[in-house]
C-alpha cells in the first residue's frame, strides 16, 4: 500500500481547520480518505499530513488507543513539568543566596571603608611630603638603550709600534749627526793641512 496526497491543503471558511484528502493504492484499487484537521497544517511537508491522516483515521476506528497515547502524552508532560518546577526553585534558592552574599559583601565594604578613612588622610599628608618624580628624572638615570646601526666595520689598519719608529728617527737624527761631523772633519783636518 502507498499513500499521497489527493488535493493540495486548504483552510476551511472561517474555521482554523485544514482540510486533507489522501488515496491509498492497493493492487490497483485506490480509496480517498478525506479528513479535517485542526489548526493550519497548509504549510506542513506530504508525509506529516499523510501521517495526521492515518491517524486520525486509527483513532475513529479504535478511540481506545487513541486514549493511551493521548494519557502516554500527558504523562510525558507532566514529568517535565515536574522537572521544570524543581529547577526553578532550585534557582530561586540560589538566586536568593546569591543577594544576601552581596549584601555581605557590600556590608563589609562600608565597614572597610569607615575604617580606612582616617589612614587615607594620613595617606594624602605623606604623599604631598613626599617629592614626586617626573617620568623624564627617571629616564636621566637610565642608561640610554643601544642603537642598532647600518654602518659597516671598518677595518684597522696595521700599526707598528710608537717606540720603534722613534728609534728609526734617532738613528736617522745620528746618522744624519754623524754624516755632517764626518764631513766637517775631513775639512778640519783638510784645512788644518791646508794651513800648515
Amino acid at each position: 500500500m502507498s499513500y499521497e496526497l489527493a488535493i493540495k491543503p486548504y483552510l476551511k471558511g472561517g474555521e482554523n481547520v485544514t482540510v486533507v484528502a489522501i488515496k491509498m493504492e492497493n493492487k490497483g484499487r485506490y480509496s480517498y480518505e478525506q479528513c479535517e484537521l485542526p489548526g493550519n497544517r497548509t504549510q506542513d511537508n506530504e508525509e506529516v499530513l499523510i501521517q495526521a491522516v492515518l491517524d486520525h483515521i486509527r483513532t475513529e476506528l479504535d478511540p481506545t488507543s487513541a486514549i493511551v497515547k493521548n494519557q502516554e502524552q500527558l504523562a510525558k508532560t507532566t514529568e517535565a513539568l515536574e522537572r521544570a518546577n524543581q529547577l526553578m526553585d532550585g534557582m530561586q534558592k540560589v538566586n536568593l543566596q546569591n543577594a544576601q552574599d552581596i549584601e555581605d559583601i557590600l556590608a563589609r565594604l562600608e565597614g572597610l571603608e569607615a575604617q580606612g578613612e582616617p589612614d587615607q588622610a594620613e595617606k594624602e599628608e605623606t604623599d604631598e611630603d613626599t617629592p614626586q618624580v617626573t617620568d623624564t628624572e627617571n629616564q636621566a638615570d637610565e642608561p640610554a638603550p643601544a642603537q642598532p646601526t647600518t654602518e659597516q666595520p671598518v677595518a684597522e689598519a696595521p700599526t707598528q709600534p710608537t717606540p720603534a719608529v722613534e728609534d728609526n728617527k734617532e738613528s736617522e737624527k745620528e746618522d744624519d749627526i754623524s754624516e755632517t761631523t764626518n764631513q766637517e772633519s775631513p775639512s778640519e783636518d783638510n784645512g788644518g793641512s791646508n794651513n800648515e
